[in-house]
């Protein structure tokens, strides 16, 4: 078989490209973990890390320093709550991060950048699309997002005062 320099260059081309399209969809994409955590994985935690400020706007601190403790307590809560999960509904959650991680998916999403750089509009019209999503199985996605995030941040002491919630009464013997 005689292969023309053309086609070898072209086939060379054409390996390096598939190669590159590899490693991109293999990922990683997120950055290692800020703390050690018992359920999420980085990427998890890339995506809440982008779903939970949008997700609680009007509720979420504006001040840079109170976000940045109440962004790691949220991950931390959300860690603890994936963590109490049945083993079936931590591998669906996974499956879920792992597609939503994947480049195409996120562009076919419209979200262009890794979630841990994605812009808040382009998250919240994510999250609208999958709330207002004529498949069931898009709107459960929606579903576990929001609860998952919710139940860290309300869960939170933190979040008691700008609801008015005095925190739980206390346990022991009447005085």
């Amino acid at each position: 078989m005689n292969v023309s320099r053309r086609t070898f260059i072209a086939t060379g081309l054409a390996g390096g490209a598939l190669l590159a399209a590899a490693a991109w969809l293999r990922g990683p994409h997120a950055p290692p973990l800020a703390a050690p955590r018992r359920a999420l994985d980085a990427e998890a935690e890339a995506l809440f890390g982008a779903v939970v400020p949008v997700l609680l706007a009007g509720a979420w601190p504006s001040d840079p320093a109170e976000e940045a403790i109440a962004r790691q307590e949220t991950l931390a809560g959300i860690d603890v709550a994936v963590a109490g999960l049945s083993p079936a509904s931590r591998e669906e959650l996974r499956e879920l991060v792992t597609l939503l991680a994947l480049p195409p998916v996120r562009l076919l999403a419209g979200v262009s950048a890794p979630w841990h750089e994605a812009a808040p509009p382009d998250v919240r019209r994510f999250l609208d699309r999958l709330r207002e999503s004529p498949f069931m199985l898009m709107r459960s996605a929606y579903d576990a997002l929001h609860a998952l995030t919710f139940a860290a941040w309300y869960g939170n002491p933190r979040a008691w005062p700008a609801i008015g919630y005095p925190g739980p009464p206390p346990f022991g013997p009447p005085s």
